[in-house]
């Protein structure tokens, strides 16, 4: 499976300290979960978070690294963000998405 190690790495450095996050897998794929359940996954050249549909609709045009989840052409998840930053340091900045993620 394809994700960038860079990504994961502060990713688990920010979402493992969040209390009850686990790792795991999804899709083949490194996977943070709470209570069992897959709230997102590193893949590809970032990760996917679950939110709600209106959620990710109004994100997707606030950053150019924003985008509804495609894991296949044609096939769309529209409550999974996927954020690709080039620099994998801008996830610090995005901890309260990943909270209301959580909490979804």
């Amino acid at each position: 499976m394809n994700y960038d190690p860079a990504h994961k790495d502060i990713l688990d450095d920010i979402l493992l300290t969040i209390p009850n996050v686990k790792a795991g897998k999804a899709f083949g794929y490194p996977s943070y979960k709470i209570a069992g359940k897959v709230f997102a996954f590193v893949g590809g050249k970032g990760m996917a978070i679950k939110l709600t549909e209106p959620r990710v609709a109004a994100l997707v045009p606030t950053q150019p690294y924003y985008r509804i989840f495609e894991p296949a052409e044609g096939l769309v998840w529209k409550a999974w963000l996927t954020i690709e930053p080039d620099d994998p340091a801008a996830y610090h900045d995005l901890e309260p998405l990943f909270i209301e993620s959580i909490e979804g």
